[in-house]
């Protein structure tokens, strides 16, 4: 009976819907016995039975249809760096031939993302580690030129993914993936076969990635929370942060409300700030403003850092580094360095750690070549604790 069971595989999923379905039938065969009875009272009673039934059913069924899309997503994720490695396989195969019969130095091949290796170009900086979150690929306020335009001009040794890099949930409702945010899963791949190491922690938008924790996509290591041993001496927690949301933990319908209405304010901010633009004044963000001033906002933002602040110290590390809430800052007032990385839909935020141990947090609202003068928000650096 046991390997019977062990066979048939079954998840709670398939046992949600089979008891939706159990109860559809029996509420709906008790309500045929309660009106052919006479029975009113009771046939209303097992008649809304039936309907909250049926209802139960279709959430079941959208529910396993977003698991599918969210699936299908990571699916289409790997067959695009299988593929791209096999391109990138043959093109070398192809420029080996070229450099050997013009007699030129092997290795000159040609790359998708930029024409010559960044070890080469003269408008990179050398970074030791990058931290970008809540990048929200699939919503048509993500700004992938701008975070492409970025990566472009970085050589890093380790790039974290720091969760919300794909947006699930809008994903699950509405499809909108354009060649740009392909661009950036490409830019990402090319970077992991240039060398640089890439980890991608899984964020709440991008819970899909939680049933891949562990495995790798194209060079891609998928993780729920890793430990960064910083150049600084300090051992940093690095965490996308939403476990320590408590809406999103306990009140998820809350947290799709909230995120509904953080996209409103996102487009109202949009024609504002085309109006501002004609009269010749500068980006000004609504929610950014509601974040520094309303009272509310600013009690949750304290109370999530000092949660993240107190998680770290539990670890036994110095420092957290997360995403989340969409709100770069970086500062040691809870006992521990918090670092927080931002977001590519407004702030445009990147947290950059240098050789020599120096945390700066880069913005980078429009293209820019190094070394000009970017709005960089830096901490300064204190001895790691013995």
């Amino acid at each position: 009976m046991r390997a019977l069971f062990s066979r048939l595989k079954l998840d709670a999923a398939i046992l949600e819907r089979c008891a939706a379905t159990g109860m559809i039938v029996l509420s709906g065969y008790l309500f045929g016995l309660m009106v052919a009875g006479h029975q009113p009272r009771n046939a209303v009673t097992v008649f809304l039975i039936f309907m909250a039934s049926l209802c139960w059913q279709r959430t079941a069924l959208r529910r396993q249809v977003g698991r599918h899309a969210t699936k299908a997503l990571a699916g289409f994720v790997e067959l695009t760096a299988m593929a791209v490695s096999r391109d990138m396989a043959a093109s070398h195969d192809i420029s080996g031939e070229c450099c050997s019969a013009r007699g030129s130095a092997p290795g000159a091949i040609s790359h998708r993302h930029s024409v010559v290796p960044r070890s080469q170009r003269n408008d990179t900086v050398k970074i030791r580690t990058l931290f970008i979150s809540d990048v929200h690929l699939g919503t048509k306020r993500c700004r992938a030129d701008l975070l492409i335009d970025f990566l472009d001009r970085c050589d890093v040794d380790t790039l974290f993914l720091v969760g919300d890099i794909v947006d699930g949930w809008r994903l699950k409702s509405s499809w909108y993936w354009p060649q740009m945010h392909n661009d950036v899963v490409q830019k990402l791949l090319h970077m992991a076969r240039e060398g640089t190491r890439l980890v991608c922690v899984a964020g709440n938008h991008d819970e899909f990635l939680r049933d891949y924790v562990g495995s790798t996509f194209g060079g891609i290591d998928i993780v729920e929370h890793a430990i960064h041993h910083g150049a600084d001496g300090r051992d940093y927690l690095v965490i996308h942060g939403d476990q320590f949301d408590l809406v999103v933990r306990h009140a998820r319908w809350l947290a799709l409300l909230g995120d509904w209405a953080y996209r409103f304010a996102l487009n109202c901010n949009a024609y504002l700030n085309g109006v501002r633009r004609r009269l010749g004044l500068t980006y000004w963000s609504l929610s950014a403003w509601a974040k520094l001033n309303v009272k509310n906002a600013v009690n949750y933002i304290g109370r999530f850092e000092e949660l993240l602040s107190a998680e770290a110290r539990h670890r036994n590390v110095q420092g957290v580094i997360c995403g989340h809430i969409h709100h770069a800052i970086m500062h040691d007032d809870f006992g521990v360095r918090y670092i927080n990385t931002g977001d590519w839909v407004e702030s445009c935020s990147a947290v950059a750690e240098h050789h020599d141990g120096h945390f700066e947090i880069i913005h980078w609202l429009e293209p820019k070549s190094w070394p000009s003068a970017i709005e960089t928000v830096s901490a300064p650096l204190t001895k790691a604790a013995a």
